[in-house]
């Protein structure tokens, strides 16, 4: 056997078994450092359900807020005069009071028909008649008594409206931007303040899908903030984008950052680093292709050389 011929025969065993050897070893372990940015837990555009005119502002910008804690008062004066009109339609029970007491003298004139029937002295069209109207005194109660709830839902209503003209913090945070002033017109769509929430940050990056695929929420990552000297902050992955950005081909990791004490500002930009069991590998080379045909009249093989002498 020629010596080229071994020679790469040795060698392609080699490359096989180094393969092997590389498949069998166990993952090393992977840092990945990505930059992002620190975003508030919650960012919100706080609008109003009810519409009106801003009579007071009870919070500006820079002021922090607990949840429940009224923002912004509209002017509500024709809609408590709303309110106290069913207040009073609620508590009125006369309509449903006399229709139970007919019914009361209608059932005990059915009953007297009923007696002076059975003994011969009644006549069957007073019965029936009594018997009508017994009943039309039932439904009389009926609807008295449906009109009556009808009515404390009309107060429940009324009162769930001027509550809304109420403007309320729905979580506890700073307020960041008052966009109305008093005497401003609310609409149900148009923001009037901005509140984020700042105790609980959010470290945003965006990783290949390679590497995204291998973190896990729940797992530790450090965030190190810029301006903020010190150890990076272990912090714990609470979500991984389970699409890829068609734009960046990335994808995005948010990661929880405790800010208790509050020094760590919105929009400054951070570094992360995850471990991950493995280093990520790339994507497998593709087989070769089929070998392109030959191009024209197929060649004919060479000849034979002669040996010399014309042996």
């Amino acid at each position: 056997m020629n010596r080229p011929i071994v020679s790469l025969l040795l060698c392609s065993l080699g490359l096989c078994l180094a393969a092997a050897s590389a498949a069998e070893a166990p993952a090393t372990p992977y840092t990945v450092t990505e930059s992002g940015i620190v975003l508030p837990s919650h960012d919100i555009a706080l609008g109003s359900q009810a519409v009106g005119v801003i009579k007071r502002i009870l919070a500006e910008e820079g002021d922090k807020v607990a949840k429940g804690q009224p923002l912004v008062e509209l002017d509500a004066e024709a809609q408590k005069v709303k309110v106290a009109m069913a207040e009073q339609e609620a508590k009125s029970v006369a309509r449903l009071e006399a229709a139970k007491a007919n019914l009361r003298v209608k059932q005990a004139d059915y009953e007297r028909q009923k007696m002076l029937h059975s003994r011969g002295v009644g006549s069957g069209a007073d019965l029936e008649k009594a018997e009508f109207e017994a009943k039309y005194a039932e439904w009389s109660v009926a609807v008295a008594t449906e009109e009556q709830e009808q009515r404390r839902l009309r107060l429940k209503f009324e009162q769930a409206t001027l509550d809304e003209m109420t403007i309320r913090a729905p979580l506890a945070g700073v307020i960041t931007r008052r966009l109305l002033d008093v005497g401003e017109r609310v609409e149900m769509q148009k923001p009037l303040m901005r509140l984020v929430v700042l105790d609980v940050l959010h470290a945003i990056v965006y990783v290949p899908p390679a590497i995204g695929m291998r973190i896990q929420p729940g797992q530790v990552a450090h965030v190190e903030v810029e301006g903020h000297p010190g150890p990076p902050k272990a912090c714990k992955v609470v979500m991984v984008d389970p699409m890829v950005d068609a734009g960046s081909r990335t994808v995005r990791v948010k990661i929880e950052l405790p800010n208790p004490d509050g020094k760590v500002i919105a929009g400054s930009r951070a570094t992360v680093r995850l471990h991950l069991a493995a280093a990520p590998s790339g994507p497998a080379p593709e087989p070769p292709g089929p070998a392109p045909a030959p191009q024209g009249p197929a060649a004919s093989p060479p000849a034979p050389a002669k040996a010399p002498g014309g042996q």
